[in-house]
């Protein structure tokens, strides 16, 4: 059953109540409306995917260290969640995933 938008809404804000004073969210933790996700800096964010896991999206230019140690932090917390695939920004400010642009290779 999937989670209601309270439900999405209370594990981003458990997330945000954590990352408050810490380092490893580099750049602060934003909650972004129009994506139902939270942003940190602007190399990473969080969302809740369709059956209720709490996903983590890198930019494809993030730095290692600062995802290792963002990784590092939530399992010290014990903070459930899958790692989703890498994604840039397209010059109308819209997330595209790797997969997106990996629709426009050609068949092997």
């Amino acid at each position: 059953m999937p989670l209601s938008e309270a439900d999405r809404r209370a594990k981003l804000q458990e997330i945000q109540d954590l990352a408050q004073g810490s380092e490893e969210f580099e750049g602060g933790v934003t909650f972004q409306d129009d994506l139902d996700a939270l942003v940190v800096g602007d190399w990473a964010f969080f969302a809740v995917d369709e059956i209720g896991d709490l996903a983590l999206s890198f930019h494809l230019d993030s730095h290692p260290v600062a995802v290792a140690r963002l990784t590092r932090f939530l399992v010290q917390h014990d903070v459930p969640f899958v790692l989703h695939e890498s994604f840039t920004v397209d010059e109308d400010d819209q997330i595209v995933f790797e997969s997106d642009t990996g629709a426009d290779l050609p068949d092997k």
